[in-house]
């Protein structure tokens, strides 16, 4: 009997992380859509103090498909 009531509680464990899901969670960043929040100026000021940058360590890369820093 004990195993039966082992087996049920988890396999109700088991349909809980399966199908009980959030319904309220957020769509992927991907799907997203950029819209009109951007402001152009800053963005462009930022472009240009990297372009302007006296040397590499002044600016650092620091977004997605950045490398890593060195170990120091």
């Amino acid at each position: 009997m004990i195993p039966l009531i082992v087996f049920g509680l988890l396999a109700a464990a088991l349909a809980w992380f399966f199908f009980g899901g959030r319904g309220d969670a957020m769509e992927p960043t991907a799907q997203r859509r950029v819209t009109g929040d951007v402001d152009y100026a800053s963005l462009e000021q930022a472009e240009r103090e990297v372009r302007e940058a006296d040397d590499e360590h002044a600016v650092r890369d620091w977004g997605p498909g950045a490398p890593r820093p060195p170990i120091l």
